[in-house]
């Protein structure tokens, strides 16, 4: 039986800040995308625990708890990383690089 690999996840500190100020935990779910092109599952960072944590992967970066969705989720050799989106909005909101979800469609 195969060990299960640890998630390798690093948090920006102005992403720190940000969820540290809201909650002590965040989650990666994965949801179901369409465009022109199809469709795809893609990573979003929602600032709640999940409701049922068993389907997540727990992981500590930076003294956070994040729950990754385990299904499908891809992780770039050199890990992920979670910051603060630059989309020029006076809404903050959190993107993770580094980390997909396989498609099931």
């Amino acid at each position: 039986m195969e060990a299960e690999k640890t998630i390798k996840l690093e948090i920006s500190e102005e992403a720190k800040d940000y969820i540290l100020d809201k909650i002590d935990a965040i989650t990666v779910e994965s949801v179901s995308m369409a465009s022109c092109c199809g469709y795809s599952n893609e990573p979003l960072v929602f600032e709640y625990k999940p409701s049922a944590p068993e389907n997540y992967e727990e992981v500590i970066a930076d003294g956070i708890k994040v729950y990754v969705f385990r299904d499908g989720a891809v992780v770039h050799p050199d890990g992920a990383r979670i910051c603060l989106a630059d989309n020029n909005s006076p809404y903050k909101c959190l993107n993770i690089e580094g980390l997909r979800f396989r498609d099931f469609f």
